[in-house]
């Protein structure tokens, strides 16, 4: 008994529960990727991706507790130059995932993190043979968040992404990379 009671009291704290002294926050980044593939097959034809992403948009919302632990969801949408069968044309990325990050305070309005993410790409091809795909999306991510004020911050993300599109139907395009971003957060 004695060690479920222990097993579900470190789930608690571990998930973010009780949500006593929880805030909300509101991010939006814009940064850059670089693709870990450039050259790739996509719908049966050899295919050579501009490694760099046009600017990467971000929206994010999270839900944090005051032990550090936030939960809550990202989209992000970047686009990569293509050529492929003497065409050119766009790969356009959109992931939508569901995010766990853990937030230290080593000083006043200094707040370091890391966190994961799961969930789902979906990416199309437009001036070329291809079309669409669907499949997962993973994220680890690093940053350093300062407040100046007690409801703003800036915001600053490292995050390395695996998205093998299209495993799940369709086009197969292996949008995974490197990436930095920086925006604003709003706290509320």
């Amino acid at each position: 008994m004695t060690r479920k009671v222990i097993i579900t009291v470190l789930a608690c704290l571990l998930l973010g529960i009780p949500p006593a002294f929880a805030e909300d926050a509101l991010i939006l980044t814009v940064g850059a990727l670089n693709l870990a593939h450039d050259h790739q097959t996509i719908a049966g034809h050899d295919a050579v991706l501009k490694p760099e992403a046009a600017p990467v948009y971000g929206v994010a919302w999270e839900r944090r507790h005051y032990n550090g632990i936030a939960y809550g969801a990202e989209y992000l949408t970047y686009s990569n130059p293509v050529d492929s069968a003497g065409a050119s044309g766009h790969l356009t990325s959109r992931l939508v995932m569901f995010t766990l990050k853990k937030y230290h305070r080593p000083w006043a309005h200094v707040y370091p993190f890391v966190g994961v993410s799961a969930g789902l790409a979906d990416t199309s091809v437009s001036g070329v043979p291809g079309g669409t795909g669907l499949g997962p999306a993973f994220e680890i991510d690093g940053g350093v968040e300062l407040q100046w004020a007690r409801s703003v911050g800036f915001y600053t993300e490292l995050r390395g992404l695996y998205v093998p599109s299209g495993t799940v139907y369709g086009t197969n395009a292996n949008v995974s990379g490197l990436g930095l971003s920086a925006g604003i957060s709003l706290l509320f």
